[in-house]
């Protein structure tokens, strides 16, 4: 069988429906990484998860990366949109954003291999990606994202 990449999975799961609001509110209100949520969820629909061991050791190298990287283009582009005379430069940034995503999403998965063959629920993989605890506004959009992601 020929698995679709992460990257491509990733493009698509993204574009459904409700999908980008809810990893975006992931992000910006729980302090969630996009990029590994989609991981979770593409390693699931595999029916394949990674070790506790692997995660750790993945979140901490998308952190860094995240930080020294991501957060200071995030940071540019939602400046740029805030000015009305930079429209184009907000929108080349934002493709440069893309690229840059689509790109780690290739080396995420070449750095995972395959997983581990595993058995659980959507919510419960996804949880795995997580930084810190699975409670409050958290788990509320963890099981919005669950339903997004259950429907494709």
């Amino acid at each position: 069988m020929n698995e679709m990449t992460l990257a491509r999975w990733s493009e698509q799961t993204y574009a459904q429906e409700g999908v980008a609001s809810t990893l975006l509110a992931l992000q910006d209100k729980a302090g969630e990484d996009v990029l590994l949520l989609l991981l979770a969820a593409w390693l699931w629909q595999q029916g394949r998860t990674l070790p506790a061991d692997l995660w750790q050791q993945v979140r901490a190298q998308q952190a860094c990366w995240r930080d020294e990287l991501m957060l200071p283009l995030r940071q540019a582009r939602r400046a740029l949109a805030q000015q009305a005379a930079l429209q184009a430069q907000y929108q080349r940034l934002k493709a440069i954003e893309v690229e840059v995503e689509l790109q780690r999403l290739q080396v995420l998965e070449g750095s995972v291999g395959r997983g581990d063959r595993a058995d659980q629920a959507l919510q419960a993989a996804l949880g795995a990606a997580c930084s810190g605890p699975v409670s409050g506004l958290r788990a509320q959009l963890l099981a919005q994202l669950a339903a997004l992601l259950s429907l494709r």
